[in-house]
């Protein structure tokens, strides 16, 4: 089994997030943190069948994608993400770390600062 070492400090982001499928559907995920490379989500089970058809695997390349939805003090960024990876945390409970793609210099620059600053109260 091959072990995965991040790249990034990840701090707690506790906030709703929206997601747009590539064939536009709208969902809703709990974010459960962030870093400069991605996003931890939390769904139900609809909702992570919406985001992964039945037929679709991780490993495809190119990777499944979603827009999110999401806030960094007060700023709305809309972002392209790839799903890295899921796994089941319960019956209704899905979890997902989703892959920034494309950040623009200005959202980057709000992620750095949204980081060091929550790395500072946690």
């Amino acid at each position: 089994m091959q072990g995965y070492e991040r790249k990034y400090l990840r701090v707690n982001y506790q906030k709703e997030v929206e997601l747009e499928t590539e064939s536009r559907l709208k969902l809703h995920a709990c974010g459960e943190n962030i870093s400069m490379g991605g996003l931890g989500i939390t769904c139900d089970r609809i909702t992570a069948q919406e985001m992964m058809p039945a037929s679709y695997q991780l490993n495809h390349d190119p990777s499944l994608r979603l827009s999110v939805r999401l806030t960094l003090d007060n700023t709305t960024l809309v972002v392209s993400c790839g799903i890295q990876n899921n796994y089941r945390l319960a019956e209704n409970a899905y979890s997902f770390n989703l892959k920034f793609i494309a950040l623009k210099q200005a959202n980057l620059q709000l992620l750095e600062n949204f980081i060091k600053k929550q790395g500072k109260t946690n």
